[in-house]
């Protein structure tokens, strides 16, 4: 008979295997196919593997993949004929961004919305500052999606074994109806991207990517701690995503790149495996290494140039995360501050 808990330690090192095996796996194929953006699959296969409770079956897995085609090539559309029209197209991203986030908060699922939030502040944005890349980063988001989908059946594959289910998480003392929470997400979201399409910003991608990860995890009734965590893992995992970068310069080649990818995942993996408040902070952490690394690998900037572009990226986490806190405290007042601690 074996003692209490093996079977639960076990599927956590399953898990956290999978999580830096499929992460490290779609990163590096992207890479080896000379795909751009290349970080972009391991992102959403490092998403999926935090967040689905045990291996998707084959029709959710399609789903998702035509939800991320349909919802690029509808955006790309949409920011193609209104490219004349900043203002409305400016307004039809601010309320399919509102749609987005209140189906997330009404308990809808998260995942085909997150996808959905992904082209829109993403594609408009490249769209306006140079139209003849925002065709093909449509097709990338699609095929991004088909890469960290077959990424994540090939890590359940190996291990297959899944973690019990995670404890329900405690109501907070105050609840904001859905509305109230889609409009905080799109008042910070919207303007984010406002001003990079207005200013014409180049570097749009990774920023506006990171900002919408940490809007879809940040849970603004958890208070300051949370916020600080959010805040420090961004800006952690981008300044690992520079050492990595440094790192690969040593040695650069593709079964270097899977290890140094795979080792650096394996602690995101633990703690996103544990289902605890570490869990959010990790994966945000894990999408910033990402992010600032593949960016890297793909520029031909010096090292120097990616620590100033580490701090904007988190910069522009801290204006999201802040903006959060001061919107929740303008919608609920002192009380509502209160009922976070």
């Amino acid at each position: 008979m074996s003692a209490p808990g093996v079977p639960a330690l076990d599927a956590r090192a399953q898990a956290t295997l999978r999580f830096a095996a499929g992460a490290s796996a779609a990163f590096v194929f992207t890479e080896a196919m000379q795909w751009t953006p290349n970080f972009l699959g391991a992102v959403l296969a490092a998403v999926l593997l935090a967040n689905l409770p045990g291996r998707p079956p084959l029709k959710l897995g399609v789903v998702l993949v035509l939800v991320m085609a349909v919802s690029a090539l509808l955006v790309f559309m949409a920011s193609a004929m209104l490219k004349g029209m900043p203002h409305v197209l400016f307004g039809l991203v601010g309320l399919s961004m509102l749609f987005a986030f209140f189906a997330i908060a009404s308990g809808k699922s998260m995942l085909p919305f997150l996808l959905l939030l992904v082209c829109l502040a993403i594609i408009p944005v490249v769209a306006m500052i140079s139209p003849a890349v925002a065709g093909p980063l449509a097709t990338s988001l699609a095929r991004s999606m088909l890469v960290a989908m077959l990424a994540v059946w090939a890590a359940y594959a190996v291990w297959p074994r899944t973690l019990p289910p995670a404890p329900a998480p405690m109501a907070p003392s105050l609840a904001a109806s859905p509305l109230t929470l889609a409009l905080l997400s799109t008042a910070v979201v919207l303007p984010l991207s406002l001003a990079y399409m207005m200013y014409g910003w180049t570097d749009s991608l990774p920023v506006l990517l990171g900002t919408v990860m940490m809007v879809m995890t940040f849970d603004v009734t958890r208070g300051r701690k949370q916020a600080a965590g959010m805040i420090l893992g961004n800006l952690g995992g981008g300044m690992l995503g520079v050492v990595l970068y440094g790192v690969f310069q040593t040695t650069a080649s593709l079964p270097f790149l899977a290890l140094l990818l795979f080792l650096a995942l394996v602690p995101f993996g633990r703690m996103a495996a544990a289902r605890d408040a570490s869990s959010g902070v990790a994966v945000i952490a894990c999408n910033g290494m990402l992010i600032i690394f593949g960016s890297a690998l793909g520029s031909n900037a010096p090292l120097s140039s990616w620590i100033v572009r580490v701090l904007q990226f988190a910069l522009a986490g801290a204006f999201a995360v802040g903006m959060l806190q001061i919107a929740w405290y303008f919608a609920f007042g002192p009380r509502g501050a209160a009922a976070r601690h």
